[in-house]
């Protein structure tokens, strides 16, 4: 079979394992989330009345997201040369970091889980180990790790910011994979292992969004928004993407740059905010635009930027 033709096998049965998992996972995880309803917005008033639209749906639904791309991708051949490896351990170590940070929020409702600081010191750790197993040496390899570093944990962490409205992170996640996914189909057909990793998360993003789209019956929580945001960073140095994420993923960076500049305003121009809310799909929201209207619009933003990186990766 051809490449295209394994990763839409893959895709598809990536996709209905994720349904039928979740069919059977959101029950469990409903009942292992009723002793308490963590709090999200709190600090932020202008959400309080969006959270409570919310109050009652499940998170941690990543996690069998990441059990069954993981799963789906290791029986497909995924790790049998050494690119899995890091995808994989990107994967389950930045997931396991938000398992600990949504868990950690469960046990009062005014806890508010792991700190940034240590969840940003542990996510870089897992891009210099990823740094460190992928590095050439056609490449300086200390200045490599460092771009592994800023790549893996700053995907992860934009990802999680962009996780906040019913099926937006988890569509976005899928378009890049699959965007990704193509261009090594198409150039590098051979690299069977990136392809089936690809096909496998995009699949499972694809079948989430059966449960997570508006409105949601269960959110991705961090362990998802982290771990599939790190496989996505690794992928793209794996298939020396990386630079042309800042246009694939460009939801993610908008998203991300949206917060970092409302920080730095609120903090440097004597409390002066650039958006109603950040990131930015509030922002949006809150200006009168429906939450589902959002979310398609941002996926429709999402495939235009595919479209562009393709083109001028195809010209470059």
């Amino acid at each position: 079979m051809s490449p295209l033709g394994s990763a839409a096998v893959t895709f598809l049965i990536s996709a209905v394992g994720t349904l039928v998992v979740g069919r059977m996972a959101i029950p469990a995880l409903v009942r292992a989330q009723r002793v308490a309803s963590p709090g999200r917005y709190e600090d932020c008033p202008p959400l309080l009345a969006y959270q409570e639209t919310k109050r009652g749906t499940p998170t941690m639904g990543g996690l069998f997201v990441l059990l069954v791309g993981i799963g789906i991708a290791a029986l497909a051949g995924g790790l049998t040369s050494t690119e899995g490896w890091p995808i994989i351990g990107a994967a389950t170590g930045l997931g396991a970091i938000g398992l600990a940070d949504d868990c950690l929020k469960f046990r009062s409702p005014d806890s508010h889980g792991l700190g940034v600081l240590p969840k940003l010191l542990m996510a870089l750790a897992i891009g210099a180990v990823v740094g460190l197993v992928t590095r050439s040496t056609t490449t300086p390899a200390w200045a490599w790790v460092v771009f592994a570093m800023v790549v893996v944990a700053g995907c992860a962490h934009a990802v999680n910011l962009t996780d906040g409205m019913d099926g937006l992170a988890a569509g976005c996640v899928a378009i890049a994979l699959c965007v990704i996914g193509l261009w090594v189909i198409l150039h590098e057909p051979a690299d069977r292992t990136v392809i089936i990793w690809c096909a496998s998360l995009a699949g499972a993003c694809a079948g989430f969004l059966w449960f997570n789209s508006f409105p949601a019956s269960i959110f991705l929580g961090d362990v998802g928004s982290l771990g599939l945001g790190a496989a996505l960073g690794t992928i793209s140095l794996l298939t020396h993407t990386a630079l042309w994420l800042v246009i694939i993923g460009g939801v993610f960076v908008v998203e991300a740059l949206s917060v970092i500049l409302q920080v730095a305003s609120y903090k440097w121009r004597n409390k002066q905010r650039i958006f109603r809310v950040a990131p930015l799909h509030h922002h949006v929201h809150l200006g009168g635009v429906s939450e589902p209207k959002v979310t398609v619009r941002f996926w429709l933003v999402a495939v235009l930027l595919a479209m562009v990186a393709l083109t001028v990766m195809e010209l470059r």
